[in-house]
């Protein structure tokens, strides 16, 4: 049967999906009964390649090129940031040891560029300032700050 559009496919699969649930779940029980062997065999193979590498060896690779793909910085580039901004938030300059996450890495949305780093409080709030305008915000906290003088 053609589909009109893609949701009207994905509807009907969802749909036959939640029809034969059972049927399907039994299939995916045969297919692991039939292919145990291929199956520990790829899970053997994945583990000799991770007893390789070192477990931190391993993490400071993904770390290197997830920063890599997402800013354009290698690990060592965010680790000079981080020592130039001596291990503290960018805007709030809380430490690093203060706070349970790793700081997170600000960028230009538009052109990718890292900027800093920033705790994530700071980095929320700024995604806040970026993406809307911030003047009624500016402009309610001062009328405030003035009464708290």
């Amino acid at each position: 049967m053609p589909y009109k559009n893609k949701e009207d496919k994905l509807k009907n699969s969802a749909e036959y999906r939640e029809k034969n649930r059972e049927k399907l779940k039994l299939g995916a029980i045969k297919y692991r009964e039939k292919n145990k062997e291929k199956i520990k065999e790829r899970r053997q193979s994945k583990l000799s390649y991770y007893k390789k590498y070192k477990p931190e060896e391993l993490k400071l690779k993904y770390k290197n090129n997830s920063l890599k793909k997402r800013y354009g910085i290698t690990f060592e580039e965010y680790n000079e940031m981080f020592n130039r901004q001596e291990g503290k938030c960018a805007i709030c300059k809380i430490p690093q040891i203060e706070i349970k996450k790793v700081f997170c890495v600000d960028h230009n949305h538009k052109t990718g560029k890292a900027r800093e780093l920033l705790c994530q409080k700071c980095n929320v709030a700024l995604s806040y300032f970026e993406n809307y305008d911030s003047e009624p915000y500016i402009k309610y906290l001062n009328k405030h700050k003035e009464k708290l003088n």
